[in-house]
């Protein structure tokens, strides 16, 4: 009887040990299967640069020209292009509202 009893605790444990490592290998496997993230992406663009936010090779977002300004005309480099690009990518990850005034746009551009 007390060999009994000893080898359904062993059963019982080595159960519950693998019920644990197969729970947690299933909630990292959820964790890594979280949703994409859009990716920013710089280009040249006539005379000058621009930007597009992808996701799963999707162009979601293209934006060949400063976005938020009168006049439709390319970036001047790509570090102003970057900069507007991350700030329109980081909302866009974020589920808010991507658009971008005048005002940070210029405040990304060397002179305008």
């Amino acid at each position: 009887m007390n060999i009994k009893i000893r080898t359904c605790i062993l059963w019982i444990s080595l159960l519950s040990l693998l019920t644990i490592i197969l729970l947690h290998h299933s909630i990292m496997v959820i964790e890594d299967e979280g949703e994409p993230k859009a990716e920013l992406e710089i280009f040249q663009y006539e005379n000058g640069w621009g930007y597009q936010i992808v996701m799963k090779q999707k162009v979601l977002i293209y934006q060949p020209t400063i976005p938020a300004i009168d006049t439709a005309i390319p970036f001047p480099d790509e570090v102003s292009t970057r900069k507007v690009g991350i700030l329109v990518l980081k909302r866009f990850n974020a589920h808010r509202n991507f658009s971008v005034s005048k005002q940070e746009v210029l405040q990304c551009l060397p002179s305008y």
